[in-house]
């Protein structure tokens, strides 16, 4: 058995590739994705082949058993009714004093609510034709964070945790759908004991998938790089 590593734009482009390099069909070897390839980086795949039916057997075997994947799913929000955590009544007063005058500043009627997500507060934003506190991929609403956190830090010294915004539950849907990222990707690394490393994602997201995998045997989490551009890379772990 042998194997060779190809990169391209995107998987089935690598593979095409190997397959090329190779002088074989796609029926002959097997396939394993190291990483699906992002809008900055390639894809990289390992095309593996074989003496003889005997040896593709046994890598089978070896190596395309199914990995179950058990996320821990996040809570409910829950209207908090006691944190013990120090300052969070005055980061309240703050938080939605600020928002609030941001509404009627950007002249939408809307509300502001204050909640729990896994530990994290977590002030809600409701109204009418607020998309535009969301904006484009979210960046609206990841400044206002950005600002928000700032002022935090600045007014309320006895508080030390970092504050979150969410427009018309956009983090919720975003949630979702990384944690449904990290199930799918969390299965690869099982399979094929390589790291694979994600595309950039905001902190809320990367402590989502970081908190979804957490129970799962031989897989961790990490982060790599520096903000806007920092990803979460899932490892596997012996």
């Amino acid at each position: 058995m042998r194997n060779i590593e190809v990169s391209a734009k995107t998987v089935d482009q690598a593979v095409e590739k190997g397959l090329q390099m190779l002088g074989l069909k796609r029926d002959d070897v097997e396939v394993k994705v190291v990483f699906e390839g992002s809008m900055l980086k390639k894809a990289v795949v390992e095309i593996y082949t074989f003496a003889d039916d005997n040896e593709r057997q046994e890598y089978l075997k070896n190596n395309k058993k199914k990995a179950e994947v058990k996320l821990v799913k996040t809570t409910n929000e829950e209207e908090i009714q006691d944190i013990s955590t120090e300052g969070v009544e005055e980061v309240t007063k703050v938080v939605t004093e600020f928002l609030e005058n941001l509404l009627k500043h950007m002249q939408i009627e809307g509300a502001v609510s204050r909640g729990i997500r896994n530990g994290d507060i977590i002030f809600k934003v409701s109204g009418d034709n607020i998309n535009n506190l969301i904006g484009y991929h979210g960046e609206t609403l990841e400044a206002v964070q950005y600002i928000l956190n700032t002022i935090v830090r600045n007014r309320v010294k006895d508080y030390h945790k970092k504050v979150y915004i969410d427009v018309e539950n956009y983090r919720r849907k975003r949630q979702e759908t990384v944690e449904s990222l990290a199930e799918k990707m969390a299965k690869k690394v099982l399979t094929t004991k390589r790291s694979i490393k994600l595309e950039p994602m905001n902190s809320f997201e990367r402590k989502a998938i970081h908190y979804a995998l957490s129970n799962i045997e031989h897989i961790g989490t990490h982060s790599e790089g520096n903000e806007p551009n920092r990803c979460l890379v899932i490892d596997y772990v012996d």
